[in-house]
């Protein structure tokens, strides 16, 4: 029944693709879109299986921890549907009742580490229980369901993209799409497929808005955001002041881009250190050491098999400056072959590798000519601050394979962007099936 049902829904979904405007654009016909759906699919079951055989413990497992505990909800809708209503919308269900009816029983609601930032296993526990009203508790089902979601924001982002990267369709559906990381990790039942979704999102119709304003675009930027803030709030955080600056270089003509970056970060940086002052518990740096020497701690009592040795932080921030050099450079870098414990870990290491002589590959034929400065820096930014801020926390190799997934396709598309493919292909005429 599982299987028949994942069918039908599947099918649906297709039906959808190939008939909604949204999903054309320039170089993605019906036929592609529809072929790397169904291969999300695919490499979702696959992760449900390999998590199933290799990983059985449900309560540690995260594609399926949260589709568990939100049963534990989703059952309130046929005796207390009122108090179904006040958890998913997260109405007055913060008192003791709902703590003793319900979270205690599951798993994961409460966490080791809370602070005044939202708990993003709420958002995903309550993403399953809402799915669980079309699909009968069946976890397949919410894959399809996780893999549209996340399709849809990767399309949005090739559509952002390929407007202003032209002649470039097949190498953006790949850095888009397949990248091997984007393709397993976006594909379940995880954070990681809403993520793709509001980003995605955002960036499309922050682009769109730029260039004529509608109601419906604002809709969609600040219901993307709110979704980045409940989804992952590190990820909020940093779009939040790349979005500010490109906005103030657009209204200015695009003048002194890279010092009105600097201004805008500087500012950011500096309200962010100084916020306890108007809210008082909202420390950002007391936030982040505390999150990185309770994942080491964490990491220790699991007794980690992918645990490395990284510097611990303290509440000086020339000690974030003077760690985040080591910090990129593992997440670019890490983990590497020789770290590889597990197949999922070891197929991390050799993607580490593929990027890596891609970047030596691209310095081989840049062209800054024809690009969009504003876009790329803004990717620029993205990628670097989302690379910095997961080496700074996160001491496990195998965690941080999954925290950098989400700079994985801008990091992509500032390679595709940089390269000039005239060039390449003279070089390389075996190559010419990408024109």
């Amino acid at each position: 029944m599982e299987y028949l049902l994942t069918l039908l829904y599947t099918i649906v979904f297709l039906f959808i693709l190939i008939r909604a405007p949204f999903f054309r654009a320039e170089g993605l016909s019906k036929k592609t879109i529809s072929i790397i759906f169904i291969v999300k699919i695919l490499a979702g079951i696959i992760m449900s299986l390999i998590y199933t055989y290799y990983y059985p413990d449900r309560k540690t497992a995260d594609i399926f921890k949260y589709f568990d505990d939100s049963k534990v909800m989703y059952n309130a809708l046929f005796h207390k549907p009122l108090d179904y209503l006040c958890m998913m919308t997260g109405i007055g269900n913060d008192s003791p009742y709902f703590n003793e009816h319900y979270y205690k029983i599951m798993n994961n609601w409460y966490r080791v580490y809370e602070s005044n930032i939202y708990n993003e296993s709420h958002t995903i526990i309550r993403f399953n229980a809402l799915i669980r009203l079309f699909s009968f508790g069946y976890y397949n089902v919410h894959t399809v369901f996780m893999c549209f979601l996340s399709l849809i924001g990767l399309v949005a982002l090739y559509k952002a993209s390929v407007n202003l990267i032209k002649n470039k369709n097949k190498e953006l559906i790949f850095g888009i799409f397949l990248l091997p990381s984007v393709l397993f990790w976006g594909s379940g039942v995880m954070k990681e497929g809403l993520l793709f979704f509001g980003l995605g999102v955002l960036i499309y119709y922050f682009c769109r808005i730029l260039n004529r304003f509608t109601m419906a675009s604002l809709f969609w930027i600040f219901a993307s955001l709110l979704l980045l803030y409940y989804i992952k709030f590190y990820v909020f955080a940093i779009i939040l002041p790349v979005l500010a600056a490109h906005l103030w270089i657009a209204l200015t003509n695009n003048s002194a881009t890279l010092l009105k970056y600097a201004i805008v970060f500087v500012l950011y940086f500096l309200i962010g250190l100084n916020l306890h002052y108007i809210y008082p518990g909202f420390d950002a740096l007391d936030i982040l050491v505390t999150k990185q020497h309770d994942f080491i701690r964490l990491a220790k009592y699991t007794h980690s098999g992918s645990l490395i040795d990284i510097p611990l932080l303290t509440h000086n921030p020339w000690n974030f400056i003077m760690y985040a050099p080591l910090a990129f450079f593992n997440t670019f870098f890490r983990p590497f072959i020789s770290e590889a414990g597990s197949i999922l870990v070891l197929m991390a290491a050799l993607e580490n590798l593929m990027l890596f002589f891609a970047c030596i590959f691209t310095l081989f034929f840049l062209n800054f000519r024809k690009i969009d400065k504003i876009i790329f820096f803004d990717f620029m930014f993205i990628v670097i601050f989302m690379f910095t801020l997961t080496g700074l926390i996160t001491p496990v190799t195998g965690a941080i394979v999954r925290y950098k997934v989400p700079a994985l396709p801008f990091f992509m598309i500032l390679l595709i962007m940089l390269i000039d493919k005239e060039k390449m292909i003279k070089k390389f005429p075996f190559l010419k099936f990408l024109k």
